[in-house]
């Protein structure tokens, strides 16, 4: 194929302007499908420019395409590390770990991806093969449905003789990438920043970029066909099926043990040693052996105090055994897991939604001034819990030698080891009640407004 018109070779001494050079022509060559000298020019852009995210991008696109996954896995992951809210590194990441025979770690990565952007169908083609490598023929059969690769589940059906289970043999047939590698867009991902390359699209010309597919914006190159890292996916358009309309609202629980948000603000928590949770939180319920359920009452020094967790009215309750559960926030509110190893945390009852039946629970107080007292949980993992919020939360260090005074109505819990005392009105400015002094080594957690 013919060379494009390459941008003239800025003068000596401008490294920006140099790096721009090699990184335009990197991306030129990649698209003619050209990917040794492409790596010779994007590999120079990456020694002017070593940070820039779009150069990685690409460079990243160049090892995939010469089967250097190991390289590009290295790429993506500090991509992914440096930007965790852009999706488009993450799939990229995890196409390697597939074509590295490393499928947990792909659909670790392709569940987070899908949990937030439901309508990416090549992440949810590349979940559906990741779970098919992993035996797990049932949600295979699921994620190809999702993403619309009936071909696939088709496919998937006729192998296991129409009735998927997850007792097969793990296996990837041949081929099984085809269908989801024939296009790639070469842009590095849209939701990385501009860094040095911000002149990109001044280099390229209005009329070179490709359109902007929501919700982010395309910046440096053109579209190419070929086989490699992914494409950006739009949403759907227009009306939908009745099939298209449950495909792209269908709910994905993640592995057992774990807690995943949907795109809708609720929670879908696959439990699998019980999960205590408020019933007033709760919008489905499913499990394979009977639902069993047990109150919860408070704990106090390892006794219990016979007093319902969580208050009367909507105290918390235990959901036995294996189960998936859908919980949905109080109106006005957000739902927030928190994972725990071994160091505690202490949370303001009121503000406990739920918690995995395995850890272990305290009930204490907060001393808030004049005999009062805030009601507090102590839970400790390994494990997560569920906390219902009205307001964005955050985060307060607090330092030895140093005692840190806060609104009491503000502080939601804290971790690690600190004290919490009511500071009296006479050591308050102007006589102000209702503040509470911590002092130790830890952080606090606050309400953001």
């Amino acid at each position: 194929m013919a060379d494009r018109a390459s941008p003239p070779r800025p003068p000596p001494g401008d490294p920006g302007e140099d790096f721009l050079f090699h990184l335009y022509r990197g991306g030129e060559l990649l698209q003619d499908n050209r990917v040794l000298e492409a790596r010779v020019e994007l590999e120079r852009a990456i020694e002017l420019a070593p940070a820039d995210p779009k150069g990685q991008d690409l460079i990243g696109v160049v090892y995939f395409r010469l089967g250097l996954y190991p390289r590009a896995i290295a790429i993506y992951d500090k991509l992914v590390q440096a930007y965790p809210e852009s999706f488009e590194p993450r799939v990229n990441l995890a196409l390697c770990f597939l074509k590295m025979g490393q499928p947990a770690r792909a659909r670790q990565e392709l569940e987070r991806v899908v949990a937030q952007h439901a309508w990416h169908q090549r992440a949810w083609g590349y979940l559906g093969l990741a779970y098919q490598a992993l035996g797990d023929t049932d949600r295979a059969l699921h994620a190809f449905t999702r993403g619309g690769h009936d071909a696939m589940a088709r496919r998937l059906m006729d192998a296991t003789g129409g009735t998927p289970n997850t007792q097969r043999k793990p296996s990837l047939p041949p081929g099984s990438f085809q269908e989801l590698d024939r296009t790639m867009d070469l842009n590095p991902s849209s939701a990385l920043p501009q860094s040095i390359s911000a002149g990109w699209d001044a280099l390229l010309g209005a009329a070179d970029a490709p359109p902007p597919p929501p919700p982010a914006r395309a910046t440096p190159a053109a579209n190419a066909t070929t086989n490699g890292a992914t494409k950006s996916d739009s949403p759907p358009r227009g009306p939908l099926s009745p099939t298209d309309l449950g495909r792209r609202h269908t709910l994905t629980f993640p592995a057992e043990g774990k807690i995943a948000t949907h795109p809708g603000g609720v929670l879908l928590v696959a439990a699998t040693s019980g999960f205590a949770v408020r019933p007033s939180l709760v919008r489905s319920m499913a499990y394979a052996t009977g639902l069993r359920h047990k109150a919860m009452m408070r704990r106090m020094r390892g006794k219990s105090l016979e007093e319902p967790l969580g208050g009367e009215g909507d105290a918390l309750v235990e959901l036995e055994g294996r189960g998936d559960l859908v919980l949905a926030p109080p109106p006005d509110h957000e739902l927030v897991s928190i994972s725990l190893e071994e160091e505690p945390l202490y949370l303001r009852e009121d503000l406990l939604g739920g918690f995995e039946g395995a850890m272990s629970y305290e009930n204490g107080r907060m001393p808030v001034g004049e005999g009062e007292a805030v009601g507090m949980v102590q839970l400790r993992g390994p494990g997560a819990l569920v906390a219902r919020l009205r307001a964005p939360m955050l985060a307060l260090d607090v330092r030895e030698g140093k005692s840190t005074a806060l609104h009491a109505p503000s502080v939601l819990g804290w971790m690690g080891r600190v004290i919490p005392r009511a500071l009296p009105p006479s050591e308050a400015p102007a006589g102000a009640k209702g503040f509470v002094v911590f002092s130790g080594e830890g952080t606090v957690l606050l309400h953001g407004r």
